[in-house]
């Protein structure tokens, strides 16, 4: 009995982190569904080196995973109501060229500082807590 009632609390807390990262319908926003890959066509406004991707990708377990353009990466999220939070961001330490790295850096450092977001067209964008916009993704 213990194991089953085990397994349905997975699943409903399975469920829930799924949940959170869909924003919910309301009379002026639209549904936004961040679940999925997205490839960052902006950093601060500098835009991005073409062959150097840089990627966020949303799990349905409330985590985030992607490439910084040089290193892979990972952390949690909380998404809800558009605000959102990653935390725990580690990465791997590769070096690349110096070009790369600094993408990567300053790719990395606007995701830990961002604290909404929102949809322009069919573009997320990420933004900090005084409202500048960080960070600009396509859906991948």
């Amino acid at each position: 009995m213990n194991r089953i009632l085990g397994t349905i609390l997975g699943v409903a807390c399975l469920a829930v982190a799924a949940c959170s990262l869909v924003r919910p319908d309301s009379a002026d926003t639209p549904k936004v569904d961040l679940r999925g890959t997205w490839l960052a066509e902006d950093i601060d406004g500098a835009g991005v080196i073409d062959n150097a991707q840089s990627t966020l990708e949303f799990t349905n377990d409330g985590r985030v995973a992607g490439r910084g353009g040089c290193n892979r990466y990972g952390g949690s999220v909380k998404a809800e109501s558009g605000s959102i939070l990653l935390s725990e961001l580690f990465s791997t330490k590769m070096a690349c060229a110096p070009a790369l790295m600094d993408q990567e850096t300053r790719y990395m450092d606007a995701l830990q500082t961002v604290r909404s977001y929102r949809m322009e067209s069919s573009k997320l964008v990420l933004v900090d807590a005084t409202g500048k916009p960080r960070l600009r993704f396509s859906r991948q």
